[in-house]
């Protein structure tokens, strides 16, 4: 099965999720999350507003682990992440993923600091490879920042967890896989 097929099958997976089990596991997913912040220092925290079908990863920023939370913003064909410190500081943008406004401030990397960044996406592999949009903005991201510190987690539902997933090399693969 091709990407295409593939990210059009995962979707429809993740729909057919009752809405409290949705809950249930993305909970359970968020709990491994502040685990590894807390275990684990890290100098700002990538995270991303959820669309309605995907894991809710939205409790780790209410749990105030960190000061320091970036969200992604989408021009063109380029991502970039910008500081969000209250969720009225989100609106709703491209695709109809909540956004940082125009006002919050973008992210400048630095070589010697550690940056988590949680990777959403339709399906993932045991390689951590996924299946994303087709927009290819976390690899673009990824191919950007090569210099650039990252613990990269990937998070989706079991359902939604495969073997092997196609992909080539422009795909850059998470480092673990959170799944519930």
């Amino acid at each position: 099965m091709d990407k295409k097929e593939a990210r059009k099958e995962y979707i429809e997976v993740r729909k057919n999720i009752p809405i409290e089990k949705r809950a249930d596991k993305s909970l359970k997913i968020c709990k491994k999350i502040e685990e590894l912040i807390s275990a684990k220092h890290f100098d700002a925290i990538l995270l991303y507003a959820p669309l309605e079908y995907e894991v809710d990863v939205i409790k780790v920023f209410n749990k105030s682990l960190s000061d320091n939370f970036y969200f992604p913003l989408t021009k063109g064909e380029a991502m970039t992440f910008h500081k969000v410190e209250s969720l009225d500081d989100l609106e709703t943008g491209n695709f109809s993923v909540r956004e940082p406004k125009e006002y919050c401030s973008e992210i400048v990397f630095e070589k010697d600091k550690e940056y988590l960044v949680i990777v959403p996406g339709a399906a993932f592999d045991k390689n951590g490879y996924r299946i994303g949009y087709g927009k290819g903005f976390y690899d673009k991201f990824f191919a950007k920042n090569k210099d650039v510190k990252f613990t990269k987690i990937g998070v989706c539902f079991k359902e939604c967890f495969v073997d092997e997933i196609e992909y080539d090399e422009y795909d850059y693969p998470v480092d673990e896989v959170y799944f519930a």
